[in-house]
């Protein structure tokens, strides 16, 4: 892209920028119709209990009946089919090649893994999975006091993810989807939704950053079906060690994408909870490695990726706030925060850091 033109070529990106999903108001549906929904899985008790649970774009319940406790999920009336098989499919092969502790789908009494049901007068798809005990990372933050025991652990439990989804494939693993490495450029088309001038120009300036440096070199990686989210809310760690994790949920943003980008997500989590591009990803990184071992280009890119994801988080989120008004204070969050660590990240200790990472692969 012409630097020249992007103000024409911007507005033009924005006029063409379609996702659906994100854009389409989550499914209405009340605990009454959840219990009504999951009757469809399993017999239910009584007492059984439909709790409402946080989430982006579709609708989620803990459903409480006896002493078992499942997910139900209604899509996004957007959601295609072939995604959410993809999900499925892809959780079915991790039973198989894993013994991490990850959601497991359940049949319904139709002996299917997804059910079409008119849901707030749109046509949804319905799930059932597994719950998981364990508690966000985001839920018992505070109590952990060194962050390494836990990076390491991270590292070593997305590793293992990617192993286990090594080889897997699935016709629908490359569909589209806005929070894609590869989706990175259409994002200039997003950024007028930065009100703040001054923000709008340094996320401007990291699209630049990820054309002139990291689009080349990310095209030359090894690429496989990846989780793609492991941010705090999606991984679980015991209440009396909290420095373990013992669990990962969400697997809405799987696909096909290059692998280092999976350890790029949870890098960028940890690097704006530790303000500091080298301390949020080195033992995340060494954790990863030792389990799964990485290519000096692949570590290199571990830093201009994370910071390229933080910046696809504020301009995604921003858009999407412009979208979604009414559930503007649940999609932004804490996302001053973002900003201001986001505005120390200069291009010099990008590369910096990637050598640095490098230097410590060789001593460790």
């Amino acid at each position: 892209m012409d630097r020249r033109n992007v103000a024409r070529d911007r507005e033009s990106m924005n006029n063409n920028f379609s996702f659906p999903v994100l854009e389409h108001p989550a499914p209405v549906c009340d605990v009454n119709k959840a219990l009504d929904l999951a009757k469809n899985w399993t017999e239910l008790d009584q007492n059984a209990i439909a709790t409402p649970l946080a989430s982006e774009r579709d609708r989620n319940f803990l459903i409480s009946n006896n002493e078992e406790k499942s997910i139900l999920k209604i899509s996004n009336a957007k959601e295609e089919r072939g995604v959410l098989e993809f999900q499925t499919e892809a959780l079915l092969h991790l039973e198989q090649t894993t013994k991490l502790n990850l959601p497991k789908p359940k049949k319904n009494i139709y002996g299917e893994y997804l059910l079409r049901n008119e849901i707030g007068g749109e046509d949804c798809y319905v799930r059932m999975v597994s719950y998981l005990e364990g508690v966000p990372l985001d839920d018992i933050r505070a109590e952990i006091t060194d962050p390494k025991k836990l990076h390491l652990s991270m590292g070593k439990f997305l590793a293992k993810l990617g192993i286990g989804l090594d080889g897997f494939s699935h016709p629908n693993e490359n569909h589209r989807l806005l929070w894609d490495v590869a989706q990175t450029e259409s994002l200039f088309g997003l950024l007028d939704n930065i009100q703040d001038k001054q923000k709008r120009k340094m996320a401007e300036l990291s699209l630049f950053y990820f054309q002139d440096n990291t689009k080349d070199l990310l095209s030359k990686q090894r690429k496989q079906v990846i989780h793609n989210d492991m941010n705090p809310d999606n991984v679980l760690v015991s209440a009396e060690g909290a420095s373990s994790v013992i669990g990962m949920i969400d697997f809405g943003d799987m696909l096909h994408a290059p692998l280092i980008n999976d350890l790029a997500v949870a890098c960028a989590y940890e690097v704006i909870r530790m303000e500091s591009l080298y301390g949020g990803s080195k033992d995340l990184l060494l954790g990863y490695h030792n389990e799964n071992e990485l290519s000096n280009s692949e570590v290199m890119l571990l830093p201009m990726l994370v910071y390229n994801r933080i910046a696809m988080s504020l301009i995604i989120s921003e858009w999407r706030a412009s979208k979604h008004p009414e559930n503007r204070e649940y999609i932004l969050g804490n996302i001053d925060h973002t900003w201001s660590v986001f505005k120390k990240i200069k291009e010099e200790e990008v590369e910096k850091t990637g050598t640095q990472l490098g230097e410590l692969l060789k001593q460790s």
